[in-house]
């Protein structure tokens, strides 16, 4: 399966895991809950995903690196206590809690989350006095002598031997305990991951066209050359890094993250072709276009490589204005709910009111990101409404405003809207500039097709695309289907 189809069948298995009941009973009896176990090749997303299904599930997470332990520190240490059997008194073993169930519960009482996943990465790298520890576990989720919070299920996971000299074969006896699940890399997939997360698109044009270099493991005399899904991600954020400071960058500089030499090259010449064109320089689409417009031979000798370049050069523009307005619509929405909120304007003269309301919505803020139920940029955009809303109101009550407050504020979010409309017509322009070109190019086909996918497929430009007609791009989805 691929680890899109492994996430989903991980959250149907924790909700069926956690079900009770009329009587509060578990619907699955805790010894009939196998431990999920996913193996696959390194770097394929694995841990990425358990942060994905707690967020989405709503469930803790706690995680650990199995090679990072001992003994120890899995089953607690040993210490003498004394107990009476038939009148005597002796001296028994027993051991601490374990480091591991004790990061559960600590979890529990920060966060208040009574359900989750331990998640063990590594788990067939144990060492050998850690086997029996680990079997222990998958049999009855239990570490030493103390068993797993109620409503927390195990997922572990490994690589395949061939990845990784380090493996120890499960035996069946442990694989029956187990709900096995093998994962296999998947482009299609990660290119729809890739989207969400603004991966560079010079990376995604270019696994377009060589889908074989996304996961590729060659064994050659000078050991394995690999490129996994986790180097592209890592290779686009430092890549957009040093773009945004202006730095250069070489062939050796991909070889720190493609450690594949064929690939390597084949993507650093690549991404010169990506950089040649003006708007990689970071011109503006109108500009762009009317240079390319303007060279119709150049237009003419473009290949397929050279049309997807400018297609992800075009789409990158495209999704960082739309980005911004997606982003300035949100923070517009919050300000008509709180304006919406306010209380009248007579009361606003008051101090204390005044205190009151912003305090409230503070405090509900803070209490929202210690149970972490707000990201860090739904944060960032929370204080600075809140902020700018108390600074308005400010405004009006030391006079430097005609206009009343709740007036004021209705006046200027009128306004927010009118711009963001705007916003929305330059987009749709370059758009329509972005295909204007491409149609131009006789070799422009796949990179047109591209360029209809990623625009639907992104959240912001389809967001835009939703409530705003672009004529050209619907001509196109049509096109898409057909070639599907």
């Amino acid at each position: 399966m691929n680890i899109q189809q492994a996430k989903q069948e991980i959250i149907r298995t924790l909700r069926a895991y956690t079900a009770r009941d009329a009587d509060g009973a578990y619907v699955i009896p805790p010894d009939k809950q196998r431990p999920i176990l996913l193996i696959g090749p390194p770097g394929i997303g694995k841990t990425a995903i358990m942060r994905q299904i707690a967020a989405e599930a709503g469930a803790g997470l706690v995680a650990y690196t199995m090679t990072h332990h001992t003994r120890q520190s899995a089953i607690g240490l040993p210490f003498i206590s004394r107990r009476d059997y038939d009148g005597r008194e002796y001296s028994i073993t027993e051991y601490t809690m374990s480091e591991i169930v004790a990061s559960i519960y600590d979890y529990m009482n920060d966060t208040g989350k009574k359900s989750g996943i331990l998640f063990l990465d590594e788990i067939n790298c144990v060492s050998e006095t850690l086997a029996p520890v680990m079997l222990q576990l998958l049999q009855n989720k239990t570490f030493g002598n103390h068993p797993l919070p109620e409503d927390w299920i195990i997922v572990a996971a490994g690589n395949p031997p061939e990845y990784n000299k380090s493996v120890r074969e499960l035996d069946m006896a442990t694989l029956d305990r187990v709900k096995n699940m093998e994962i296999a890399a998947d482009l299609a997939v990660w290119q729809d991951y890739a989207r969400r997360q603004e991966i560079h698109p010079a990376i995604r044009t270019y696994l377009s066209i060589y889908p074989e270099h996304f996961y590729n493991i060659t064994n050659t005399d000078r050991g394995q050359l690999f490129v996994t899904a986790r180097g592209w991600e890592d290779l686009s954020c430092i890549l957009l890094s040093y773009e945004a400071a202006g730095e250069s960058v070489d062939e050796e500089f991909f070889l720190q993250y493609l450690q594949h030499d064929d690939i390597a090259h084949s993507f650093a010449m690549y991404y010169s072709l990506y950089r040649s064109f003006p708007a990689a320089e970071g011109a503006d689409a109108d500009v762009f276009a009317d240079t390319l417009l303007s060279q119709p031979e150049k237009l003419e000798k473009c290949g397929s490589a050279e049309c997807l370049a400018i297609a992800a050069i075009f789409f990158h523009g495209i999704q960082a204005k739309a980005a911004r307005r997606s982003a300035a619509l949100l923070r517009l929405k919050r300000l008509e709910e709180l304006t919406r909120q306010l209380p009248a304007e007579g009361d606003l003269a008051e101090a204390a009111v005044r205190e009151a309301f912003f305090a409230k919505r503070r405090q509900s803020m803070e209490i929202l990101i210690s149970l972490g139920q707000m990201q860090p940029g739904d944060e960032f955009r929370e204080k600075s409404v809140l902020d700018e809303l108390e600074r308005d109101m400010l405004g009006w009550l030391t006079g430097e405003r005609a206009l009343p407050f709740p007036a004021y504020e209705t006046a200027r979010i009128a306004a927010l809207r009118e711009e963001q409309e705007l916003a929305a017509q330059s987009v749709l322009e370059d758009i329509d500039r972005a295909y204007a070109v491409l149609e131009k190019c006789p070799q422009g086909r796949s990179a047109l097709l591209y360029l209809t996918g990623d625009l639907g497929g992104e959240a912001a430009t389809e967001e835009l695309l939703r409530d705003h007609s672009s004529p050209v791009w619907l001509r196109w989805c049509r096109e898409l289907l057909s070639a599907e």
